[in-house]
């Protein structure tokens, strides 16, 4: 009885230093939480809305159109409205937006194929977002020049 017990002391003392290391390890190892899905900036922005050209022979742009009118409201379920504009050269409209930290890209509910004389928020755009200050930009795909969309907004309203 009493080899037994040393026996199984003896085990026990064995063990314990792995059952520390395992604990140890365990404590230290890296976790692989999951990270959390950006959330879309909510809420007004107003600003600029401009066209932008890149000038011949040269890296630099020129703004081709500009409306300083452009308002667009982001709400819950991720949806946008564009509230006001310049009539001449931005299109209001409304429909669904997705955003995932990087990009924003907008479906326009309102979009009918064929030719479009004003601009309209519709496609995929490279987005910079703080807490008042709302950028997006892409490549104006429908012309054979160089040329780019540019939106420069601020946050209005929640």
């Amino acid at each position: 009885m009493v080899k037994k017990m040393k026996i199984m002391k003896r085990n026990l003392f064995l063990l314990l230093p792995l059952f520390a290391l395992i604990v140890l390890g365990e404590a230290c190892s890296t976790k692989n939480d999951p990270i959390p899905a950006p959330t879309p900036p909510f809420g007004t922005f107003s600003g600029t809305f401009k066209l932008l050209v890149r000038k011949a022979n040269s890296s630099a742009y020129d703004t081709v159109k500009k409306d300083p009118l452009f308002s667009v409201t982001l709400r819950q379920p991720n949806l946008f409205t564009v509230t006001r504009s310049t009539s001449t050269i931005h299109a209001l409209s409304r429909g669904s937006f997705q955003y995932n930290g990087q990009l924003i890209g907008f479906t326009d509910s309102t979009y009918v194929p064929g030719p479009q004389p004003l601009t309209r928020l519709i496609g995929v755009y490279q987005v910079g977002v703080n807490a008042t200050r709302l950028q997006f930009i892409r490549p104006n795909n429908n012309s054979t020049q160089d040329s780019v969309w540019f939106y420069d907004l601020y946050k209005a309203a929640n």
